[in-house]
């Protein structure tokens, strides 16, 4: 076999195998919206299952209920507030351990990434005590605090990689020049690490978007999310698949609309400083 004919065959394997691999990863989304206009009495109808009449029944019926939107906009609150804090702390906390090298700096640095690593159900329980006793339960002050036991070790280390990057040099320039530290790193520093704070914040919203675990435990019928309120349409009379699908759709459209926004910058953040070892 001649070596153009090998080039092409192992081209066509490859071409194979992300056809694939991308059709598995759309079908489940384009599927959640075909369940999403498809009619009620045709959810189950086989011989109906394809060919049909769309429908946005399902999406004027979880609006009109009037908790929609409310759930949304507690999602937003806390997924935005998460990211902010997360990003803004963690980015604080990265430099320091990227640039003061002292005793205690490694040892820090892993219990920094202690709540990452715990299961987050050993977690919840003191957490449901704590805001129990604080009187947060049910709040989006509560699900902040949560939120951030795992967005600020992520934030933390990948911003770490990205600081040691940067030669130490350029922030001793500017401060001879007579600027402080904290000017040299808003001036200087930050806008080469932009792509490490837009990995950042996409993923801590990933998370905070989507989390359920804390969400369910930690709020009531003042603070839930979406992914929360998606279980209600499952009752002990029937599960509304169709408002389930276009539930799941206007959930899902945030976050592809927010990555693909920031695509460049999240795939050159997860490529470069954040892979150091």
């Amino acid at each position: 076999m001649s070596y153009k004919l090998k080039k092409v065959f192992k081209s066509i394997i490859l071409y194979t195998v992300l056809t694939i691999l991308s059709f598995l990863s759309v079908f489940p989304l384009v599927y959640l919206f075909f369940i999403s206009i498809k009619p009620s009495e045709l959810m189950f109808n086989n011989g109906g299952s394809i060919f049909f009449t769309p429908t946005f029944n399902n999406y004027i019926e979880i609006f009109s209920e009037g908790h929609f939107t409310k759930y949304l906009l507690n999602s937003l609150t806390v997924g935005v507030s998460t990211i902010l804090i997360a990003t803004i702390l963690g980015m604080f906390a990265a430099y320091g351990f990227a640039r003061f090298k002292f005793r205690s700096n490694a040892m820090l640095r892993l219990v920094s990434l202690l709540p990452q690593m715990l299961p987050p159900i050993t977690i919840i329980v003191p957490l449901f005590t704590l805001f129990t006793g604080l009187k947060l339960l049910d709040t989006r002050l509560a699900l902040i605090i949560s939120y951030l036991t795992f967005t600020m070790p992520l934030s933390i280390w990948m911003m770490i990689g990205f600081f040691e990057d940067i030669p130490v040099e350029l922030e001793e320039s500017a401060m001879i020049d007579g600027c402080r530290r904290i000017w040299a790193l808003i001036k200087i520093e930050l806008p080469i690490v932009v792509p490490g704070i837009a990995a950042v914040m996409v993923l801590s919203f990933i998370y905070s978007w989507n989390e359920f675990l804390y969400a369910v435990i930690l709020t009531g019928r003042g603070s839930r999310t979406l992914p929360v309120m998606i279980t209600s349409f499952m009752t002990n009379k029937a599960i509304l698949w169709g408002r389930i699908g276009a539930a799941g759709s206007l959930v899902i459209f945030p976050v592809l609309f927010f990555t693909l926004f920031s695509q460049k910058y999240l795939i050159k953040g997860l490529t470069s400083g954040s892979v150091k070892g």
